[in-house]
């Protein structure tokens, strides 16, 4: 009879040490720790031929993702709005992105977020035709000028006409993918074009002397970021976190080995390593979330209602639209937004 009970007692024991193990299999991290074997996470990441997306092209060529126990895929899109639209479609976990599309989709009440700045920079221009007249800014009056609506260089137009005393009712806007404005400024289908590198250094090469540039510098620096749905950071936390740590690997090489990471930036770009380096220099990668980017997110957000490109009755609180957790996880220094 006792060694009836003792067997009886031993299943018991092996019952609840079986069950121990299922509850602690829930409770595991959603990614196994980085360097360990094990499934992987798999994340499709969104992005754009800009040299402010760097560090997603650097991490993903040297490992980095993979290091941190994420199965990425890459998805290539013409511009930061595309790869947006891709996020809020469902078609992609998170986007590289400027500022902008972010401002105008929270605006239109999408919950998007931001999980941190990966550089900013000072390279949107407009590229006027000199043979159409434009040799300064202020003849840009009664131009057509082509822009990509809803991306920064929309926003770049009217900050820079803004400059010059002149609004949208004094020219001409033509509505063209980022892509096409440089062949549309060549056969002289636009007079000008706003927008950002390699697409201002493309129309500069394709003019030649006939080229009139004006660039942003010292009125609008553009915010180049990661950003996805609020749902992605509060389902996949841990995610996000290994997304932002393999991306901070990157910025070390970016910063520490420049040399290293131009042919990457080159075939992503589908660039010369020269030019590269060129776009590269004019980029400042620290990842970060400023206080200055909720500044910006806001001036952007009134525009577009000032415009009418979104119908809102209000602003939203800009402060939703962006994550500190992640990037306070593996950066602290980097979080100055006040909350």
């Amino acid at each position: 009879m006792d060694r009836v009970r003792q067997v009886g007692r031993l299943g018991w024991l092996a019952a609840c040490g079986a069950l121990a193990a299922a509850l602690a299999g829930c409770d595991r991290t959603e990614a196994p720790p980085a360097g360990t074997p094990g499934a992987r996470q798999a994340v499709v990441i969104a992005v754009t031929p800009y040299a402010g997306a760097a560090p997603a092209f650097v991490a993903h060529a040297r490992g980095y993702f993979e290091r941190e126990g994420l199965a990425v895929t890459v998805q290539q899109h013409g511009s930061g709005k595309e790869a947006l639209d891709a996020v809020l479609e469902g078609r992609a976990d998170v986007a590289t992105v400027a500022e902008l599309p972010v401002a105008l989709a929270v605006v239109k009440g999408h919950p998007v977020t931001i999980l941190a700045t990966l550089s900013t920079q000072s390279d949107h221009a407009i590229v006027g035709r000199t043979d159409r007249g434009i040799w300064s800014a202020d003849a840009l009056r009664g131009k057509r000028i082509g822009v990509s609506a809803g991306t920064s260089g929309d926003f770049v137009l009217d900050v820079l006409l803004v400059r010059e005393r002149l609004s949208r009712a004094d020219v001409q806007v033509v509505d063209r993918k980022p892509r096409e404005l440089a062949d549309a400024l060549a056969r002289g289908e636009v007079d000008a074009i706003a927008t950002w590198e390699p697409y201002v250094a493309d129309a500069r090469r394709r003019l030649g002397d006939r080229a009139a540039v004006f660039p942003s510098e010292g009125v609008y620096d553009s915010s180049f970021n990661l950003a996805s749905l609020r749902g992605f950071v509060l389902q996949r936390g841990e995610t996000a976190r290994r997304l932002l740590a393999a991306l901070l690997q990157a910025e070390e090489l970016l910063k520490h080995d420049r040399a290293a990471c131009e042919p990457i930036v080159a075939q992503a770009l589908h660039k010369s390593p020269e030019e590269i380096r060129e776009l590269l220099a004019r980029s400042r990668f620290s990842m970060s979330l400023e206080q200055h980017l909720l500044v910006v997110l806001e001036d952007e957000g009134r525009w577009a209602m000032r415009h009418r490109m979104v119908d809102a009755g209000r602003a939203p609180n800009f402060l939703d639209a962006v994550y500190l957790d992640g990037l306070a996880a593996v950066k602290p220094r980097a979080v100055t937004i006040i909350h």
